[in-house]
């Protein structure tokens, strides 16, 4: 069996975590190494899955200490060649997929002409943590998704109220968009300032989630910054142009 108090600490030493998310996911929930356990035992005899293992975790690379925005997504683009660990982002050279390129329409309407890649890392450098809630999708097109997000629920749950916690000294934003992603404002609220709108996927563009406004012309980076800049002291707000 592995010895699921050393799972964390080998994704630290492996530099696939950062260290203080380790110590923030135990204080927020003490039984989160035999969670993080049960998830990797459950994926393992799953079958193929997407992104590659050494992708998986890369949303927890950026320190907890330095996130500053948090970006919710569903689960990996089903695709090799899209999904790369990071919500919303495919890589350098990667494709732009439907939901990116209505994600960059707004990017746009911001002011900045968006880039001909996915390549969304340079948002990571600046503390905007591209999470999914799921870490990992079924390679096979005729697999239950759903598992996966069920497998990764406990953890990506604990990863929110940790960034809640991280919130009370300091101010932090929450782009949630489509439903299943708004269920997650409750383990982020109050703290953490949450601006919620539909999915950005070409089906959900324009229709309303619930009670939360459609994502087109949500103005999502300008309301962010605005937020950041009007905080006691001012936050830095996030430079949120992306080059070719």
């Amino acid at each position: 069996m592995r010895d699921s108090m050393k799972i964390l600490d080998a994704l630290v030493r492996d530099q696939k975590v950062a260290p203080d998310w380790v110590e923030a996911l135990r204080r927020v929930d003490p039984t989160i190494d035999g969670k993080v356990d049960l998830c990797l035992t459950k994926l393992s005899g799953s079958g193929p899955y997407l992104p590659t293992e050494g992708a998986i975790w890369r949303a927890f690379e950026v320190p907890l200490a330095d996130v500053r925005v948090l970006i919710l997504g569903q689960d990996p683009y089903p695709n090799p060649c899209h999904a790369v660990g990071l919500s919303f982002s495919t890589g350098p050279n990667g494709p732009i997929p439907a939901s990116l390129r209505n994600i960059y329409v707004e990017l746009r309407e911001f002011g900045y002409e968006p880039p001909n890649h996915g390549d969304l890392s340079a948002w990571s450098q600046q503390g905007v943590m591209l999470l999914n809630r799921a870490l990992t999708l079924p390679l096979n097109p005729l697999a239950r998704p759903r598992r996966h997000v069920g497998w990764w629920a406990p953890i990506v749950t604990a990863a929110a109220k940790a960034i809640a916690l991280e919130a009370e000294d300091r101010p932090i934003a929450a782009l949630l968009w489509g439903v299943p992603a708004h269920g997650m404002r409750r383990y982020l609220e109050p703290s953490v300032k949450v601006f919620a709108a539909s999915h950005p996927a070409p089906r959900s563009l324009a229709r309303s989630a619930g009670s939360e406004e459609p994502f087109r012309r949500s103005a999502p980076f300008a309301r962010v910054n605005n937020w950041l800049t009007q905080r006691d002291p001012p936050a830095i707000e996030i430079d949120w142009k992306l080059v070719n």
